[in-house]
């Protein structure tokens, strides 16, 4: 597979050329756009938090977290109203691993520092539990 060049038709589907579509995004504002929504139980979630904590923007890092930059995540959305989730994946398993209470955890949350691991079909029980963390 050929590089995407600089002066080429975006993949995205934009019809802009690279240069002018995502290749502005650059590293660091990755870290507060996040990417788009990756499956229905994240959408699902994000629901369910905008109802619940409607001041705080939630953004998916899914498919971009990983073991070397989960602290960049969380250090470049500290002082933010950004609200980080991941769902576990080969890719991103590492960070679960380490913060994990049962090897089932499956969703992570963070913000400001702070995280929370769960599984998805508890998820309507850990609301309470978020708010601790979401203030």
């Amino acid at each position: 597979m050929q590089q995407q060049g600089r002066n080429d038709i975006c993949k995205c589907g934009s019809k802009k050329k690279f240069k002018k579509c995502c290749l502005l995004i650059s590293k660091e504002t990755k870290y507060t756009l996040g990417q788009s929504i990756s499956s229905q139980r994240i959408v699902n979630m994000v629901e369910i938090l905008q109802k619940r904590f409607s001041k705080y923007r939630f953004i998916n890092i899914t498919d971009d977290l990983d073991d070397t930059n989960y602290r960049e995540y969380q250090i470049k959305n500290y002082n933010t109203n950004i609200i980080m989730i991941a769902e576990k994946q080969l890719k991103n398993s590492l960070v679960f691993v380490e913060r994990e209470e049962t090897t089932e955890t499956d969703i992570l949350i963070m913000h400001k520092g702070s995280y929370r691991s769960f599984i998805y079909t508890n998820f309507d029980r850990v609301i309470e539990s978020l708010a601790t963390i979401i203030k």
